[in-house]
């Protein structure tokens, strides 16, 4: 069977490219399968800091969901999008959207997933299920909600106009706008500068911020998965070496262990 995503190491940067051009990087289920497995196989892999996902070529991120491929038992339990959209934030390295070209639906929804959120200053983004007279999961809301806020995901869906890359600047939706033809340099130089950071203190860091988001307090479970991986932290060579650094006035080198 054919595969339309591709995947790459760049030092400490493994990079995922949605390659469906025929159907303008639209995503299905099978092809978000393989990215989860992907994002999955790398949690121990302590040579990998850092995930950039991004669109083959520089006019399209993704289109959105492959409607063909949608199935009348899909919840918000077991829609790959949400599997999806949880395998990311859930996922102990940094995963950062370069958005070179439009980013539609669940393309988008993929990218507000990410810890970072790169566009080009060519991007168009929209959310189009009120104009095609579908509803959208709530889960799917919850993110954008807390992502942007509430006033902005109500004028993203309920117009489902098409915005530009200075519009998701203003929202908060990106981070960074960068040149098309400079997306991918810029996204892998900020990755490389993520990469020079504690991973443990990253994904710890990382963890407790999405733990607060999805609920706005830690209930006892994540409390003390939080705590766990704090003493981890502790524990750790990294936490003896990033202090020695600090006060030896050098670059820390960092194992992950």
């Amino acid at each position: 069977m054919e595969s339309f995503v591709k995947f790459e190491m760049i030092n400490s940067i493994s990079l995922i490219t949605i390659d469906n051009p025929n159907k303008k990087n639209a995503v299905s289920p099978d092809m978000i399968e393989e990215m989860i497995k992907h994002i999955k196989s790398l949690e121990d892999n302590k040579s990998i800091r850092t995930i950039i996902i991004k669109g083959e070529g520089n006019k399209v991120f993704s289109s959105g969901y492959d409607i063909s491929s949608i199935k009348e038992d899909y919840n918000d339990q077991n829609h790959p999008l949400i599997r999806m959209t949880k395998c990311i934030k859930n996922s102990g390295k940094i995963v950062v959207a370069a958005i070179n070209g439009h980013a539609f639906g669940g393309g988008l929804e993929i990218a507000i997933s990410c810890d970072f959120r790169f566009f080009s200053k060519n991007s168009i983004f929209c959310v189009p299920p009120a104009k095609l007279g579908i509803p959208y999961s709530y889960n799917g809301l919850k993110n954008f909600i807390n992502c942007v806020g509430l006033s902005n995901t109500k004028n993203i869906f309920l117009t489902a106009d098409k915005f530009n890359s200075d519009d998701a600047l203003s929202m908060g939706l990106a981070n960074f706008v960068s040149e098309s033809e400079k997306i991918i340099d810029d996204v892998i130089n900020f990755c490389e500068r993520i990469s020079q950071n504690a991973p443990l203190s990253l994904e710890v860091i990382k963890k407790s911020i999405n733990s607060f988001q999805e609920s706005q307090t830690l209930d006892d479970k994540n409390k003390l998965a939080i705590e766990d991986l704090i003493k981890n932290i502790q524990e750790s060579k990294d936490f003896v070496e990033g202090r020695k650094a600090f006060e030896e006035k050098r670059t820390p080198k960092y194992e992950g262990s």
